[in-house]
C-alpha cells in the first residue's frame, strides 16, 4: 500500500523511520500512523470546501479505503443489520443489491461530487429539519371541516329501520301562554306514586310483573260455587245481643228530629254493645276465581255480612246508614273493613236475593230519620214478598259506602257506589261528593272480614288488596296499600 504512494507523506515519513534507529514494528507503527492522519485530512476535505476553501481531487488511496468499508456478505444479514449504523456500509455495486435510502444525500447536505460515503461516517448525522408547521389560520379551517365531517355508523344501525311513533303517542303541541303543566288528576298521581315505590312485592318471584291500573281494569274475576265456609270465630268480635236491649222501633223513636252527627253517635253505640240482629253474624262467601298477575289461576272467598248493618233484633230491626267516621269505627271493632267498588259488584253477583232499588224522592229530607224508616219498610216488603231464607245474601237495595283510593287524594270525604238495577248496573258510580259525616236513606254499611281465602288458605285481605299480585281481582284502582287502608278510617274520625 505504502508503495502506491512514493511521493506522499507515508514515504516521508517511511524516509524518516529509516533514519532513525527503529525496529521493524516501530516503522510499521509509524507508516500506519500516517495512513490514519492521511485518511482524516481527506474526510474534513467536504467540511472545508463548504466554507469555500479550494479543494483538491481526492486522493486515489481514500477511494481504495472506501472500498474496504462496504457491507458484510450476505450471510450475516440480520445480525448486522440489528447494529445502528449497519445500513450505511452498503456496497455501490447496484447489481449487488438495492441500494438504501441511507446512501443517498440527505436533507441539508453538500451535494458536491467529491463528498463520499467516508466524509459522511466522519461528519456524523445530518442536521435534523423538522417539518413547517401549519399557520393558525390553516389548523382552524382543518379543524372545522373536521368537526363537520359525518361519522362513519356500523353496518348493523345503517340498516336497521327507525322505530314509527304511533301518533297517539305524540306529545301535543302546548300553547305558548301554558307555562305549567296541568295538574295530575287524582287517579294519575295515584298511579305515578305506586310506581314510583317500586316495592319488593312487584319483583316476578313474589308475584310476577308489577300490577298497574291496566292491568287491574283488564282483570274481569267470576263469581264461583264453593265449598268455602265462613266461620263462626270471624264475627267473634261482634258482641252478643242482650235481653233487655230495645227494638228497632224504640231505637228509631228516640232518634226522629236528631241531626246526622248525633244520629250517628247514638246509632255506635247501639251496634258496639251487641243490639244488632243475629243474622249478621253468620258470614256469608263470596268465592271468585281470576288469573293474578303472574297468570295463575286464584280463587279467593270473601266472608261478608249477609245484608247491611242494622240496629234491633231479627225481627224488629232497620238498617241504619252511618257516615264514614262511624262505619270505619264500627268495622274496625269488629275486624272487617268496608268493600271496594269491585267487591260491591261481586257481592252483588253472588247474592241469593238481588232486589230492585226503590229510589225515593230526593230532597232535605233524605238525611232524616224518618226517611230511612220509610224506606226500610219498603225494603222489608220486597224481602218479605221474595220469601227468601233467614241469613240469605241480599244486595240491590242500597248503596255502599266504600273503600277507595280517591279518599287518600280527598280527605274529609264519603266515597259511595252501587244500587244495582236489574241489568246489573249501578245507579250510583263512584262518588266522593259528599263530606264524611254525610249519609241519607239510600246509604248501607257492608262489612268484610279481614280474613280472607286464598285458594283454601286464610290471608289477610288487607294484604291481598295491597298486593300487586292479587289486587286487580278485589280493586279496579290497582293496589290500595296499608297507608290508604288507614286514611278511609282517619278520615272520618
Amino acid at each position: 500500500m505504502v508503495n502506491l504512494i512514493p511521493n506522499g507523506p507515508a514515504a516521508r515519513l517511511r524516509r524518516i523511520a529509516t533514519a532513525l534507529p527503529l525496529t521493524r514494528a516501530g516503522t510499521a507503527v509509524v507508516v500506519f500512523s500516517a495512513v490514519l492522519i492521511a485518511a482524516g485530512a481527506y474526510g474534513l476535505r467536504g467540511t472545508i470546501a463548504e466554507r469555500g476553501a479550494p479543494t483538491a481531487p481526492a486522493p486515489v488511496v481514500t477511494e481504495r479505503l472506501s472500498a474496504t468499508l462496504s457491507s458484510p456478505a450476505p450471510d450475516a444479514g440480520n445480525a448486522v443489520a440489528a447494529r445502528p449504523g449497519a445500513n450505511d456500509r452498503t456496497d455501490d455495486s447496484a447489481a449487488a443489491r438495492p441500494r438504501p435510502d441511507s446512501l443517498l444525500l440527505p436533507r441539508g447536505w453538500s451535494a458536491l461530487p467529491d463528498t463520499s460515503r467516508l466524509s459522511r461516517i466522519f461528519r456524523g448525522a445530518p442536521p435534523v429539519v423538522p417539518p413547517e408547521r401549519p399557520s393558525a389560520e390553516a389548523r382552524e379551517g382543518a379543524t372545522v371541516s373536521a368537526s363537520l365531517r359525518p361519522r362513519s355508523r356500523p353496518r348493523t344501525m345503517q340498516e336497521r329501520p327507525a322505530p314509527q311513533r304511533s301518533a297517539s303517542l305524540r306529545p301535543r303541541q302546548r300553547p305558548a301562554d301554558l307555562t305549567t303543566p296541568a295538574p295530575a288528576q287524582p287517579q294519575e298521581r295515584v298511579a305515578r306514586q305506586e310506581s314510583q315505590t317500586g316495592s319488593a312485592a312487584s319483583a316476578p318471584e313474589r308475584g310476577g310483573a308489577p300490577a298497574d291500573r291496566t292491568a287491574a281494569l283488564t282483570a274481569r274475576p267470576e263469581v264461583v260455587r264453593t265449598s268455602a265456609r265462613c266461620h263462626r270465630r270471624l264475627s267473634a268480635a261482634m258482641p252478643r245481643r242482650t235481653r233487655d236491649a230495645a227494638g228497632a222501633s224504640t231505637v228509631m223513636a228516640r232518634l226522629r228530629g236528631v241531626d246526622g252527627i248525633t244520629r250517628d253517635a247514638r246509632a255506635v253505640r247501639e251496634v258496639l254493645s251487641g243490639n244488632i240482629p243475629d243474622f249478621l253474624r253468620d258470614l256469608r262467601p263470596v268465592s271468585l276465581r281470576g288469573r293474578d298477575a303472574g297468570g295463575n289461576n286464584t280463587v279467593i272467598t270473601l266472608c261478608v255480612t249477609p245484608d247491611y248493618l242494622a240496629i234491633g233484633s231479627n225481627r224488629d230491626h232497620v238498617r241504619i246508614p252511618l257516615g264514614l267516621r262511624a262505619a270505619t269505627r264500627i268495622g274496625g271493632a269488629f275486624g272487617m273493613v268496608l268493600p271496594t267498588p269491585r267487591m260491591v259488584n261481586l257481592i252483588h253477583r253472588a247474592a241469593d236475593l238481588r232486589l230492585a232499588p226503590r229510589p225515593m224522592p230526593a230532597g232535605p229530607q233524605m238525611r232524616s230519620t224518618d226517611y230511612l224508616t220509610r224506606h226500610n219498610a219498603t225494603v222489608a216488603a220486597q224481602i218479605s214478598k221474595a220469601d227468601a231464607a233467614p241469613g240469605a245474601l241480599i244486595s240491590g237495595h242500597k248503596k255502599d259506602v266504600v273503600l277507595t283510593t280517591r279518599l287518600a287524594e280527598r280527605p274529609g270525604r264519603v266515597a259511595i257506589y252501587g244500587w244495582h238495577r236489574a241489568n246489573g248496573e249501578p245507579i250510583q258510580p263512584l262518588s266522593t261528593v259528599h263530606g264524611a259525616g254525610y249519609a241519607d236513606y239510600s246509604h248501607g254499611i257492608r262489612l268484610v272480614s279481614r280474613t280472607a281465602y286464598l285458594d283454601g288458605r286464610a290471608v289477610d285481605l288487607r294484604q291481598l288488596l295491597a298486593s300487586p299480585r292479587y289486587a286487580a281481582l278485589l280493586s279496579d284502582e290497582g293496589p290500595v296499600t296499608g297507608p290508604r287502608l288507614r286514611m278511609a278510617a282517619l278520615a272520618g274520625n
